[in-house]
């Protein structure tokens, strides 16, 4: 038995392995691309009003693409097929994207916002659902995309300087093609457990009479419900995920957007830019690596409101800066903050969301953030800089964030209080 043990032990932690390849690769594409587009934009000579709109163009593709991916994932039962498509459309629409014009340059973003808003959920379900070992290791995982974004983010802030734009992009489907290669090499068991609740279900059915024929039509007609979106929407917790995720994500947004102009503001780069993104990727490896330990002590929406809390002290940082010495402190409070945030929402709506859902609830959820909060946030930053200033754009990020903490905060002190009562 203890053989059989260590054979599937040492089996998880190849899988741990793999996925943490995956993760370092898949991030790596976004630090090419994501990391650096507003700076290509700025580069071209479009105006902060003009980038904001094709900014909302890739969120508002990102509201359409998470619900319809996750919900495609649990139909077909296959993550993995799903993440294959869409990484090589990416690779496809972005390798080449110093030639296009501005009409295809605003399809390709479009297309891109589709693909990959719930490329990132998709990866993470597949992850989370493969066992209860890889779940309770996700954030060692993930800790590993941050380390490979921070690496390729930096050394690509020297291949603009030094190549410029056209090497950047072509080495985008470079990259791409090791992430399929290597996705393609993983099993996908992440429905197995659905399947196996469903076939037991169908084994305690067998030759049963009337009354447990009944009881198995009302297990039926559940898991048919299960399937629908809407319940999703009914779950008070879940919603509540989703609307704090807005007010911290709005301004949040606003600053990353725009943070390629902040910085040239203040007299920064790309290479600063890359310094900035580099301690940004960096700083989170240690809370994705410890994150399994801290979920374990602590409640949900205390964790919510630390991170909360370290998004309003980054949100001064940028406000207050002079030079672009203050992003790289900037940087340093992604791990406070969005590690802290993006560990415990993944966690929290694996344990609330229905079996069949659980790839569409994480898209939803990721959506909410970067679809919802994006969209708004990038309109309304690009609104503010161009008309009133980056100060007052940082004025009314300040305020959405204080009401974010403030809100978590009366929420954590009723849970404390509800605990108290009831010892």
């Amino acid at each position: 038995m203890n053989i059989i043990k260590k054979i599937k032990e040492n089996d998880s932690y190849k899988i741990i392995t793999e996925f943490s390849f995956l993760q370092f690769f898949f991030w790596s594409t976004w630090a090419i691309y994501g990391a650096y587009l507003v700076y290509y934009l700025t580069d071209l000579g479009y105006s902060n009003m003009r980038i904001g709109t094709l900014m909302s163009i890739r969120t508002f593709m990102g509201l359409i693409g998470p619900p319809i991916v996750g919900y495609i994932c649990d139909r077909l039962e296959s993550r993995k097929i799903v993440f294959l498509t869409s990484m090589f459309l990416m690779a496809v629409f972005v390798t080449p994207l110093t030639f296009y014009g501005d009409l295809m340059l605003a399809i390709s973003i479009g297309v891109v916002g589709f693909l990959w808003e719930p490329q990132q959920s998709v990866l993470d379900s597949w992850i989370l659902e493969t066992s209860d070992h890889t779940a309770h290791n996700y954030g060692f995982m993930r800790a590993w995309g941050s380390i490979g974004f921070a690496v390729i983010v930096t050394v690509f802030g020297q291949v603009i300087e030094r190549f410029g734009w056209r090497a950047h992009f072509l080495s985008y489907g470079i990259i791409a093609l090791i992430v399929i290669v290597i996705a393609f090499s993983l099993e996908d068991n992440s429905y197995d457990e659905l399947h196996k609740n469903e076939n037991e279900k169908n084994d305690k059915n067998i030759d049963t009479n009337h009354s447990k024929k009944l009881e198995k039509d009302a297990e039926i007609k559940a898991e048919l419900e299960d399937k629908n979106i809407m319940r999703l929407f009914k779950n008070p917790d879940y919603i509540f995920i989703l609307f704090i995720t807005l007010m911290i994500f709005i301004p949040n947004q606003m600053v990353f957007v725009y943070l390629a102009p902040i910085i040239k503001s203040v007299g920064g780069n790309s290479t600063d830019l890359g310094y900035t993104l580099f301690f940004n990727a960096v700083s989170e490896a240690p809370i994705f690596f410890l994150a399994k330990y801290f979920l374990e002590k602590y409640k949900t929406n205390s964790l919510l409101l630390f991170s909360a809390f370290f998004y309003l002290v980054r949100f001064i940082i940028a406000a207050l800066a002079t030079s672009p010495v203050y992003f790289l402190f900037f940087g340093m409070l992604q791990s406070l903050s969005f590690g802290v945030f993006l560990v415990t929402v993944r966690y929290y709506v694996k344990l609330v969301a229905p079996a069949a859902l659980k790839t569409t609830a994480q898209s939803v959820a990721m959506m909410s953030a970067f679809g919802a909060a994006g969209i708004i946030g990038s309109l309304l930053g690009g609104y503010l800089i161009d008309n009133f200033g980056i100060s007052t754009m940082f004025k009314v990020g300040i305020f959405l964030a204080s009401a974010a903490v403030l809100i978590l905060a009366v929420v954590v002190i009723k849970d404390n209080k509800s605990l108290e009562n009831k010892t």
